[in-house]
């Protein structure tokens, strides 16, 4: 009974080793896999759902020159409270997107150009985006680093390329 005791007397500082030791392995984790904003595109999707891991990969396939990696996301606009929107290269959202927030953001080749036609159901990696019920878009992020060296328009490009 007394180990009992001694071991619930513990139990508090085993449970902040243990959070302590996922928070700084988590670290760890994130600082092996990512790289840093030059060396990556990433795609921001403000879809139902979406396969990012999958989209990404098969993104990865066929990278422009000098990039390590492809990262999709899907978004809410809590996120956008950091540094995240300004960065984003490439965004797929709906027609009744927020114009305020659309004003921002780069039509991709110059036009607005739709990533889905809810009426045909047809659109861009439905293999891996769940749509809603409406239209959806590309752009290019207006902050995207890839804007200069092609790199954000040649993945939407491979995006748009996706049946």
């Amino acid at each position: 009974m007394r180990v009992l005791k001694n071991i619930f007397s513990q139990l508090h500082t085993f449970v902040l080793w243990l959070l302590a030791s996922a928070l700084f392995w988590g670290w760890i984790f994130t600082f092996v896999t990512d790289t840093v904003p030059a060396k990556k595109v990433t795609v921001y999707c403000r879809v139902p759902a979406v396969e990012d891991t999958a989209l990404a990969a098969a993104l990865e396939q066929d990278m422009p020159e000098g990039l390590r990696m492809v990262q999709v996301h899907t978004f809410d606009y809590v996120m956008f409270g950091t540094d995240a929107f300004q960065r984003g290269d490439i965004f797929i959202v709906p027609a009744s997107e927020d114009p305020e927030f659309v004003k921002d953001l780069l039509p991709v080749d110059g036009e607005r150009v739709k990533a889905y036609d809810a009426a045909t159901g047809q659109g861009i990696a439905t293999d891996y985006i769940q749509y809603g019920d409406e239209d959806y878009y590309i752009y290019l992020g207006s902050g995207s680093v890839h804007l200069d060296d092609g790199a954000a328009l040649a993945v939407a490009r491979e995006l748009l390329a996706m049946k």
